[in-house]
């Protein structure tokens, strides 16, 4: 946690940018105010980072029309952005993954260089020790929510443009200006049942949740087809696909120089990803051997976790064995090294190794209790069991999004990937990787859900 007044205290908008290399799934950004002369934008591009932006729209030009210009012109590199009439004032930039800006910074030269600005930087650990990871989620849920919410386009670049010569003039007054606005004016939102939100961002997540099972079904329906002579002909075709999605990311997807543009092989492949899907299936029943552990994790990890978690065992799981299913899951082995050395007991240590992290986080997980009282593997027994197979999307978003049910630092990409190595026959291991490979294939899959 870092706070970022600028010359005031030295610390820069400029060095929250994540280095040259890391993995980020993806930038989302409210900033009311800006201009074209500041970094986000051009380090989006430079690092092949998704950006979703909103921005303030209204009649006093509150985003100058060449910065809108220079976001309208970088769809191809996956830059988005949405207006927000009149009542947009937020500052707020979250790379998912590496961390995220609150304060009072537009995005502005000024802000960013020059003013005397207030804000602090979380890193990804403070945002998922706070809780405000998962309220930052809801925040920008709620934004893309919204109806009056509209597409940047051409049209409304023109009118910009127009009304900011009447600015630079002054001829008008502001209401004779406003009533030239394409888009009336908008009081905000005055008031939310939260319960109605709450409700809408569930059923959200379970059309997504049903797109994506009918994508990976559709792969699972072929993927006997094309499986390597190194794979047993037993093995459950839902973990088939999950290896090979796995596979195929950090074989395919993965560039010589260590990074995963899952976006731009979007672009490519979205037109026809059935297409796709056959080449890189051609290419996986190939392989003379497995080019990154997939062996391994069907034949060791993935029975681990099944039998642990099978019915008869899960109520007699102990700490070492809980060890053992968090060191085979890949989603929780790729949290735990984003993690700070302070949540994990050991703030005076710079570094930990991932096998240094894995005891010192099963050791605390063990421990917890969530709202409704439940331990981990009591909280994981609820998801497996604890109803019909065809609601467990809805047991899986309870556990990882409702305040009584979720833990820290163990989400949804490792529950929703734990539930698919315990139960294949239900459902399969969904992590954030999963989403990032079917992305790339061309599917218009959530990243984060």
């Amino acid at each position: 946690m870092k706070l970022i007044a600028n010359g005031l205290n030295k610390n820069f908008f400029r060095t929250m940018l994540p280095p040259a290399g890391t993995e980020v799934d993806g930038v989302v950004a409210a900033i009311a105010y800006g201009d074209d002369r500041t970094e986000l934008l051009q380090h989006c591009i430079d690092n092949r980072y998704r950006l979703d932006i909103w921005m303030r729209y209204d009649h006093t030009v509150p985003v100058s029309p060449a910065f809108l210009s220079k976001l309208l012109a970088n769809t191809k590199n996956n830059i988005f952005c949405k207006l927000v009439p009149d009542s947009l004032h937020s500052k707020v930039i979250w790379w998912k993954g590496y961390g995220a800006y609150v304060g009072s910074a537009n995005l502005t030269d000024r802000a960013w260089n020059s003013n005397i600005e207030a804000g602090v930087f979380f890193s990804e650990s403070d945002l998922v020790d706070s809780g405000m990871a998962e309220q930052l989620s809801e925040f920008f849920e709620s934004l893309e929510s919204l109806d009056v919410c509209f597409d940047l386009n051409e049209a409304i670049i023109k009118e910009q443009k127009a009304l900011l010569e009447l600015n630079k003039q002054r001829v008008k007054e502001d209401r004779e200006r406003a009533n030239k606005r394409k888009i009336p004016v908008w009081g905000g939102v005055s008031f939310i049942d939260d319960r109605k939100a709450k409700d809408k961002r569930k059923d959200n997540f379970r059309k997504e949740w049903e797109s994506t099972l009918s994508t990976i079904k559709n792969i699972a329906s072929q993927i006997n087809d094309f499986r390597p002579k190194w794979i047993a002909a037993e093995t459950p075709v839902y973990w088939q696909v999950d290896q090979f999605l796995h596979a195929y990311y950090y074989n395919k997807v993965r560039r010589d120089n260590n990074t995963y543009p899952y976006e731009d092989d979007y672009q490519q492949h979205c037109k026809n990803p059935q297409a796709t899907l056959m080449t890189m299936l051609q290419w996986w029943q190939d392989l003379p051997e497995p080019p990154s552990d997939e062996d391994y994790n069907i034949e060791v990890n993935a029975p681990l976790i099944r039998n642990n978690l099978s019915r008869s065992q899960i109520g007699s799981v102990t700490r070492d064995d809980l060890q053992g299913i968090l060191r085979a899951t890949h989603a929780t082995m790729d949290h735990l090294i984003k993690m700070s050395t302070e949540s994990l007991g050991r703030p005076n240590q710079k570094s930990l190794t991932r096998e240094e992290r894995l005891p010192l986080f099963t050791d605390w997980l063990f421990s917890q209790r969530n709202g409704k009282g439940q331990t981990v593997i009591e909280l994981l027994e609820f998801v497996l069991y604890g109803g019909k197979p065809e609601n467990m999307w809805e047991r899986i978003y309870q556990a990882s999004k409702h305040e009584d049910y979720r833990f820290a630092h163990y989400g949804i990409s490792s529950i929703a990937e734990v539930v698919g190595w315990a139960r294949p026959e239900d459902t399969p291991p969904r992590n954030g990787r999963t989403n990032k490979a079917l992305r790339a294939l061309g599917y218009p899959v959530k990243v984060n859900i």
